[in-house]
């Protein structure tokens, strides 16, 4: 879909009364000669409906809106300085939800009142989001944007193809079919390796390669990897994934993450040598081409998948829940577990979603909380969930209920339907594992960031890769105070200790 034809049906819906889009008479302008200076990532995904809307709010109340974007490597540090230096840059700021612990316990960001949840339609959110993602204890500091959750997703037309399924079993002993596990999700992006297959839908033949999965440092590339490490890492049961709740010992270097980082590292020899400078946003350019068989990615590729004008596969791609451990690592016990289902699924809420704060340091709070809720409005971000590029996925029971909304867009209904129970089954999973949301949760990652592209370049094995992020985190939460750390920690993920 087209940002023009985007806007021909957003256009309609406000005609049509769909979208209330302000609170203020039309000849009310309560924020004239008020700027409102908004922050996010470079790019169209999510700052690119900022800048296609912002004149429309402009209009409606007299404000006036300045957008500044930056590579997502450095809008954390961004951000903080502007709100640990008191400059004032920003008044509203669209971020990770894993920043919650530097932003929100800081108390850099103004709360959300009652009045301007009840505007937003704060019961139509799903709880994860709407008492979770975006609060801090009991206090609300955001607004939901955008809901996340990694999902894969695979070409169908290949998968499920009766020819390629006895070549496959003949030589891998089981069916081929949709993966449930990481390793038949290896075996098949082997298998398909270097085929030569139906590319697109006019019948174009060409190699495939077997996976495409984003690998770039300094990008956003970490999560895919921490996809990996969740069904071989999460014990069922356990909230506590990244640390112990019992001290703040790291679990990073433990050997179901030890194992996903060498998968991770494995994967490379199945996709283009290029993947290894791609982000997300290369992946999701790639995908559609019709270049691979595998994607995991959130769920910005579906809406995509069906774009005419950015996909040649439209309706042949099959959308599934993330694959998991055939085993998982119990690091209490100190040893390997098989489940008895065969499969330890356990779905990364990746990133938590992008949402929207404003600064409590704000000139112009009035105006940018304002904005907030023009961004953040149900009919808003329901439009822009089903448009391909703007970086938005569904976080409201609406978006789910709707099921001619994703027709409308381009899905068949059938795809429709396979699409949005992909992603429930990662937000209601109870196994699912919530990313980290403490003080330092950028420093956190961005350690792993870094070690994990040293393992891909082949400095370092994984074991010593991770060892040195487990050292590192240590330190960190040494240095912020371990106990403060590991309240935070057992608060974030829900532990009681019996």
């Amino acid at each position: 879909m087209t940002k023009r034809f985007f806007s021909i049906v957003f256009v309609v819906a406000m005609v049509l009364g769909l979208v209330p889009l302000s609170t203020h008479a039309q000849d009310d302008k309560p924020f004239e000669g008020m700027k409102v200076v908004v922050v996010t990532q470079e790019g169209r995904s999510i700052g690119g409906p900022v800048e296609d809307f912002a004149p429309e709010w402009e209009e409606m109340t007299g404000g006036e809106v300045e957008l500044q974007q930056f590579a997502f490597g450095d809008l954390f540090e961004k951000m903080i300085t502007a709100f640990e230096t008191g400059s004032g840059a920003y008044d509203m700021l669209i971020f990770p939800a894993d920043w919650a612990g530097d932003f929100m316990a800081s108390g850099y960001l103004e709360p959300i009142s009652d009045e301007l949840k009840a505007q937003v339609d704060w019961e139509d959110i799903i709880p994860l989001y709407s008492d979770r993602i975006v609060a801090w204890g009991d206090q609300v500091y955001a607004l939901p944007y955008d809901g996340d959750s990694h999902m894969l997703y695979y070409r169908k037309d290949l998968v499920d193809n009766a020819e390629y399924a006895a070549e496959f079993e003949a030589e891998y002993g089981y069916p081929l079919a949709e993966p449930t596990t990481w390793n038949q999700y290896i075996d098949i992006a082997k298998f398909f390796n270097g085929k030569e297959v139906v590319l697109d839908t006019e019948g174009n033949e060409g190699p495939i390669y077997g996976t495409m999965e984003a690998q770039k440092r300094n990008a956003q590339s970490y999560w895919v990897y921490l996809s990996h490490a969740t069904g071989y890492g999460k014990v069922p049961g356990n909230p506590c994934f990244f640390f112990s709740c019992e001290d703040m010992t790291p679990q990073v270097n433990n050997p179901g993450w030890v194992r996903a980082l060498t998968e991770y590292v494995e994967i490379g020899q199945y996709g283009p040598s290029e993947m290894v400078n791609w982000d997300v946003a290369d992946t999701r350019v790639y995908y559609p081409s019709g270049m691979s068989v595998f994607n995991i990615d959130w769920g910005d590729v579906g809406p995509i998948s069906i774009d005419p004008e950015a996909s040649v596969i439209q309706g042949l791609v099959g959308f599934a829940p993330l694959p998991g451990g055939e085993q998982y690592w119990d690091y209490e016990a100190g040893e390997w577990v098989t489940p008895e289902s065969g499969v330890n699924r356990a779905p990364f809420i990746a990133f938590g979603g992008w949402i929207i704060g404003v600064a409590a340091d704000s000139d112009v709070k009035e105006a940018a909380l304002d904005f907030a809720a023009f961004m953040a409005d149900p009919e808003m971000v329901k439009q822009l969930a089903v448009t391909g590029g703007t970086g938005i996925n569904p976080a409201r029971f609406s978006q789910f209920e709707a099921l001619d909304l994703w027709v409308s867009a381009g899905f068949d209904q059938a795809s429709a339907e396979d699409y949005l129970d992909a992603v429930l089954s990662g937000i209601n999973d109870p196994n699912a594992v919530l990313d980290l949301r403490i003080t330092g949760s950028a420093e956190y990652l961005q350690t792993l960031d870094v070690e994990i592209a040293r393992a891909i370049a082949g400095e370092v094995t994984p074991q010593e890769a991770l060892d040195n992020v487990a050292q590192q985190w240590n330190e960190i939460s040494d240095r912020l105070g371990r106990d403060a750390q590991l309240d935070q920690y057992r608060a974030a993920v829900g532990y009681t200790a019996e």
